[in-house]
């Protein structure tokens, strides 16, 4: 054959394929593959720049450097000589006064513009820095001192005139202190106010902008040298419950497009298999015309190519059209515009495409450089056989390890390998086994029963092949739909209507009964919590240098003062992962140093290597308390609740004197109870958390909105393929239809059989799904979606009974699509 030869021949044999249902079948598989890969690229890529955009914007850099000691000004230097924007800030809490009134705010002292983002004012300024002797104050720092432009304010030693109301500006910073009415000064006026003298709590930080390349480059090396104290941060290790949902929403998004490609993938793996079976005695005529076999794969292989082709150019025009639907739903929440994707991106789907065609096609086209020119007189059907084992092991490996690159988390694609395929090897046995056992059981009860068992015995052999992809196609699907439902019903959870959207902070003992009787007064019941301010000296009676290892010497929590509480009740927010919650009080005196209990978060716990039993000795205000870590705890930190690391037992602490802090949820009368608490209380400080909780809610229902989309995608790829591979199987049956209405069955009967035979396997698959589907979650949830574990009954009954109607409903759409194709040909050839 010419060179042009294979390839107008793979044309026009590709043509002539349409009429084979297993050709169909890969090719709308190899479709939904090309689309829903790129699909996920091309939106998570957008999604993912807008955010890291609109991240650095809010933190002012792409990089912080941050301690509450002062920073070596050399780094700024080699930063800024390397291409890099660098800045300093200082940030710390203190008094500000106007005319007799005073309040607790936050000074930010900028050396030069932040790096990422701006400052916007009323009115708009030029300037990127406040001059010297002028002040940027926000909206609230006017109201509670009474101000108006061009008023003075006193902080420390220095009035500054106020100039600019701040609107919106990047780097609140971290912890309680951002939540204070913010100032901003120039830097070079920070020390003449005498606020720097001891005991003042600052906050140094360094912040850096640049192209990926120089901060990569940058963050290595101050990883490499970050002193004690130090903490480097950036966009992508920012906490919180943004953050978090986020990062879920992106897990369950990369697990709803890997259950699609594998839908896709098992699809055209089956589709390939029967195609090739179909195709043995073409390539048997094609041997007896001289063609040989090296030129049979060839003109498979560009077939392949083709339908690839045609595949990827719709698939990518599909793309482009979801992309626009998904990026409408997300429209109120990313800000515009939204950074467009690359051309590389748009292609990974097509890219992905050739390789799980080439990586699962490849096999099965290597057997047909194995058919026999015999079989076109002897009439044989090629045997659909698994052939050699490696080829189809190493497809697999690469499988897996797209697999892991995608999910980003090994441990999991092997619990998924090990429950999608081992467990799904046993369960063709199981399958077949169960459809035997079923059908003789019921053979006496029905006149078809002997039928369905005669034939359920003749395909013993498909059932071990396709009951197990049957099951896998059922467990993804749902698998799918489950982990959506509970990462929305934790979203859910987490933000009750109820959930706390004021805090009040520093409540002074003497203050405690009158903001506790105004608060009743307007109906709302709200738990003080002490707060201790103590720093972590000793384990077990022995410094930290002795009881940790150097890195457990460097953990942040080691190297500031933490917030420690007291409570009786175990918080309803937290749950008991180890040891017992005995808060008993303690009142026993005695000459030696008292030993309490505390209950200690589990990650800390972890981290520094505590344990039940351990001795923790606490520095608070001077004075040394140790106690017994009698309980661990998980705590749900985005819970918009009081959290804490440690919790001791009442008793302990109640000689030492201590601040409070409370939560409480405000309706419409938030302004009226927010201005009576700071002119009763001008020295607490008043924490509005309701625009955060908005933008979180907003955010978390667009989320949700593009992970529906995503499953109804995933849902219907499922359908369609379902329907495609069982119509291609009960194709197979017409010509035992034909046989047995030759010996006197009905059409009517033979419908009835398909339909009951269809109504088993289905509920059996339904059946073992469900068992997959379990053991799936089990991983799924507690590695991926970081979420509890939980058995799902409702699962167990619907799952079987939906697949088994499924299975019935496919079987007479198909007989009612063949019953009208015949009508359609009876019809032409009159």
């Amino acid at each position: 054959m010419s060179i042009t030869t294979p390839l107008q021949l793979a044309a026009k044999q590709s043509i002539s394929c349409l009429k084979l249902s297993e050709w169909r079948a890969l090719i709308i598989a190899l479709l939904l593959a090309v689309t829903i890969a790129s699909l996920m690229a091309v939106l998570g890529e957008r999604i993912e720049r807008t955010l890291m955009r609109q991240g650095s914007d809010i933190l002012g850099a792409d990089l912080i450097l941050s301690s509450s000691r002062t920073l070596d000004e050399s780094t700024l230097v080699s930063a800024q000589e390397s291409g890099i924007t660098a800045s300093e800030v200082v940030q710390l809490g203190t008094m500000a006064s106007h005319d007799e009134r005073f309040l607790l705010v936050t000074i930010r002292a900028l050396q030069a513009a932040y790096p990422r983002g701006k400052i916007t004012l009323e009115p708009p300024t030029p300037l990127n820095i406040p001059k010297p002797n002028e002040v940027w104050a926000e909206q609230s720092a006017l109201d509670r001192l009474n101000l108006t432009l061009g008023d003075q304010i006193t902080l420390g030693s220095v009035s500054f005139t106020l100039t600019a109301v701040i609107q919106s500006a990047p780097d609140r910073g971290r912890g309680f202190i951002s939540f204070n009415p913010q100032l901003i000064i120039n830097r070079q006026q920070l020390e003449q106010t005498g606020l720097l003298g001891p005991g003042a709590r600052l906050s140094y930080r360094q912040l850096f902008a640049g192209t990926p390349t120089l901060i990569a480059t940058l963050r290595q090396r101050l990883e490499q040298n970050l002193k004690t104290g130090e903490k480097l941060s950036s966009i992508t290790s920012e906490e919180g419950q943004q953050n978090s949902a986020l990062n879920k929403a992106s897990s369950y998004l990369r697990l709803g497009a890997l259950f699609a490609l594998l839908i896709s993938a098992m699809t055209i793996f089956l589709s390939l298999r029967r195609f090739t079976q179909s195709q043995y005695k073409r390539a048997a005529l094609l041997k007896t015309l001289g063609v040989s076999d090296q030129q049979i794969l060839q003109l498979y292989i560009i077939q392949l190519c083709l339908a690839w082709l045609l595949c990827s150019v719709a698939g990518v025009i599909l793309t482009w059209l979801l992309e626009s639907a998904g990026l409408t739903l997300l429209q109120g929440v990313l800000p515009q515009p939204v950074p467009a994707a690359s051309i590389f991106t748009y292609l990974s789907g097509p890219l992905l495409g050739i390789t799980i065609l080439l990586c699962l096609g490849l096999p099965s086209l290597f057997k047909l450089q194995n058919s026999n020119p015999l079989q076109l007189i002897q009439d044989q059907t090629a045997p659909l056989t698994w052939g050699n084992k490696l080829p189809y092991a190493a497809a697999m490996l690469i499988l897996v390890g797209a697999t892991a690159w995608y999910l980003n988390n090994l441990l999991l694609t092997i619990s998924l390998t090990l429950c999608l395929l081992v467990v799904g090897g046993l369960l063709g046995s199981l399958g077949a086994y169960l459809s035997k056992f079923i059908s003789q059981k019921f053979a006496p009860h029905h006149p078809l029963g002997n039928l369905l068992f005669s034939r359920v015995q003749q395909q013993q052999r498909w059932y071990k092949l396709q009951i197990p992809v049957i099951c896998l196609l059922f467990s993804l699907l749902s698998i799918n739909l489950i982990a959506l439902n509970d990462l929305l019903s934790r979203w859910q959870a987490q933000l009750p209507e109820e959930t706390p959207n004021h805090f009040v902070i520093n409540i002074q003992e003497w203050e405690k009964e009158g903001v506790q009787t105004l608060l009743h007064s307007h109906q709302i019941d709200p738990q003080l919590w002490p707060i201790y301010r103590g720093r972590l000296n000793a384990i077990n009676h022995q410094p930290l240098s002795e009881a940790l290892t150097q890195k457990q010497q460097d953990h942040p929590s080691l190297n500031r003062e933490l917030n420690l509480t007291t409570t009786i009740q175990l918080p309803a927010h937290n749950t008991l992962v180890a040891g017992q919650w005995r808060a008993s009080k303690q009142t026993e005196k005695t000459d030696t140093p008292l030993i309490g209990q505390v209950s200690i978060e589990e990650k800390i716990a972890s981290e520094l290597g505590l344990t039940l039993g351990d001795i923790v000795t606490f520095n608070i205000g001077g004075i040394e308390r140790s106690a017994e870590v009698n309980s661990i705890r998980s705590v749900q930190w985005d819970s918009f609740q009081p959290n804490f690391y440690f919790i001791f037992a009442p008793g302990l602490l109640e000689d030492i004197s201590a601040s409070y802090l409370t939560s409480f949820h405000l309706g419409d009368n938030s302004a009226d109870i927010s201005r009576q608490l700071i002119e009763q209380f001008p020295t607490l400080t008043l924490i509005d958390v309701r625009q955060i909780l908005e933008q979180l809610q907003h955010l978390l229902t667009r989320l949700s909105m593009l992970s529906s989309l995503l499953m109804l995608l995933t849902t219907s790829a499922g359908l369609i393929l379902l329907y495609v591979t069982l119509t291609q199987e009960l194709e197979q049956r017409r010509y035992e239809n034909a046989l047995l209405q030759t010996l006197g069955a009905s059409q009517q009967q033979c419908k009835q059989l398909d339909r009951m035979e269809m109504g088993l396997i289905g509920m059996i698959s339904g059946f073992m799904a469900v068992i997959i589907s379990e053991l799936s979650l089990w991983p799924i949830h507690q590695q991926l979606l970081k979420l509890d574990p939980v058995v799902h009954p409702y699962l167990w009954i619907s799952l079987p009974i939906l697949s088994c109607g499924l299975f019935m409903l496919i079987s007479k759409l198909s007989h009612r699509q063949q019953s009208l194709a015949s009508s359609y040909r009876t019809l032409i050839s009159r």
